[in-house]
């Protein structure tokens, strides 16, 4: 609102008396002012409670997968290969070998005095290099000019394609240049054949079919196949990492085997005791933002208002509901030999933690550690149950979905009041704007009339002056 300027010199005291008037008026604002303040906070600790909410509904997600149960993990130290694995793969015991490593094909020329005599015809035409590879489904085709065959332009020129080869020229001593060939990807599928088309003379120079085994190429390293044996069956692939022969086993070869190794696959109890506690932490993390955002400080009696240190949510009904709600569900008694939180060594804390949160959950993780061992299969159980209506997890998912759902027509309790927060800030926006112009009003108002007494008020004194300098004189 502008600020009104001075009344005028014959009215004293009417410049006060005004914004006296005005700051009364602006009280008015202030009412609103702090209630929005109220309802900002309010809306700011919605969304950490969301934030503190959907943390939770993450971990208690992973623990309703059946993939978090399953996960395994490689037990044994092998010299030959690694592996690793996925949820997919069997707890067992594997006697692996490994027979042959794949290798990729090396072709190389015959010897050159240097790298920059041209291998071609000088005809002024230009000639194509095509090498095809069983498993490229495009051969790879390199134009060259006359100048461009020598050694160096044509590895230049391969390189330069990207394909599936790599070019180097080799210098084995003073004299002794060579172009050689090398397949980027290993197995009998890199096998390499090589035809110019168009120059005659280059290609009896580089000219190579490994299909015949005939050409003018050195084999350097000949393709081969990696070639394992799993419990006495051969298995055979192009590379040296092979992911299809036993279900979620990757295997990395690294040598041929000198004795036979076991690969030994066992259930990943570290992972499954880690989700279970990331779990704990997430609740317990809630239950902390929780305390912090419903906190009531009590204040000496007879002293009017509450205190300043509350939370912004204290003695809210949805927070309440949610907190009983899913502290409800950790009571469940599921169905199977693990019916309670506590077989696993998941209890709740009776004593209040350092920030004044009660009922933490706190865990044994050696009890856990036993049961996931023992009987991981009652462990999740317990979690998943059927998937639909029992086990913890899927109930305490099914609940932190509805409660944080932001879908049309289901929005669940934390987009309601947050819905319901944000109206009532548009509804005290428009209150203030709607005050705001009244006072202004107002206040134009009572300058015109501060105005007006002003004026009199002056000429009155005018005339008062006058009358007492005229009687001084007489």
């Amino acid at each position: 609102m502008a600020t009104i300027s001075n009344l005028g010199i014959g009215s004293a005291g009417l410049g006060d008396l005004y914004n006296q008037l005005e700051a009364a008026e602006k009280t008015k604002l202030t009412t609103i002012t702090s209630q929005q303040s109220t309802y900002n906070a309010q809306l700011s600790a919605y969304g950490k409670l969301q934030s503190a909410m959907t943390t939770l509904q993450t971990a208690t997600a992973a623990l309703g997968k059946t993939a978090t149960w399953n996960s395994t993990s490689v037990s044994s130290t092998n010299t030959a290969f690694a592996a690793t694995t996925t949820s997919e793969a069997s707890p067992g015991s594997f006697v692996v070998n490994v027979n042959k490593l794949a290798k990729a094909q090396a072709l190389s020329t015959g010897s050159y005095a240097t790298n920059s005599e041209v291998l071609g015809d000088t005809t002024g035409s230009t000639r194509t290099i095509t090498i095809t590879q069983p498993g490229t489904k495009t051969p790879l085709k390199i134009e060259l000019s006359d100048t461009d065959t020598s050694l160096t332009g044509i590895a230049n020129a391969i390189n330069k394609a990207n394909g599936n080869v790599t070019a180097s020229v080799i210098k084995a001593k003073e004299g002794d240049y060579r172009l050689m060939l090398t397949s980027k990807t290993t197995g009998t599928d890199g096998e390499m054949t090589i035809e110019v088309a168009g120059d005659s003379k280059l290609q009896a120079a580089i000219g190579y079919d490994s299909k015949t085994k005939t050409g003018q190429l050195f084999v350097n390293t000949v393709a081969q196949n990696a070639v394992i044996v799993v419990n006495d069956i051969e298995i055979e692939r192009q590379s040296n990492t092979i992911s299809d022969a036993l279900p979620g086993v990757t295997f990395t070869l690294k040598a041929e085997s000198k004795a036979d190794e076991t690969l030994e696959v066992t259930r990943a109890t570290d992972a499954n005791q880690k989700a279970v506690s990331d779990w704990v932490t997430a609740y317990n993390s809630l239950q902390s933002t929780i305390n912090s955002l419903t906190k009531y400080v009590a204040v000496d009696a007879g002293t009017d208002g509450q205190s300043t240190n509350n939370g912004a949510l204290v003695g809210d009904a949805n927070v309440r509901g949610i907190q009983s709600q899913l502290r409800g569900l950790l009571t469940n008694v599921q169905e199977g030999s693990v019916q309670i939180m506590a077989q696993l060594g998941i209890t709740q804390d009776p004593v209040r933690g350092s920030d004044g949160t009660l009922g933490n959950l706190k865990i044994d993780t050696t009890k856990l550690n036993k049961a996931l061992t023992d009987n991981p299969e009652a462990v999740q159980q317990y979690f998943i149950g059927d998937g639909k209506t029992t086990g913890l997890a899927t109930q305490m998912s099914k609940a932190l979905d509805s409660m944080l759902s932001t879908s049309t027509g289901s929005t669940g309790v934390i987009q309601n009041a947050k819905d319901g927060i944000n109206k009532t800030l548009k509804n005290l926006s428009d209150r203030y704007d709607a005050m705001d112009a009244s006072i202004e009003a107002t206040m134009a108002r009572y300058k015109a009339q501060f105005t007006s007494l002003d004026v009199l008020v002056t000429k009155m004194t005018s005339t008062a002056n006058y009358l007492t300098q005229q009687f001084s004189q007489s």
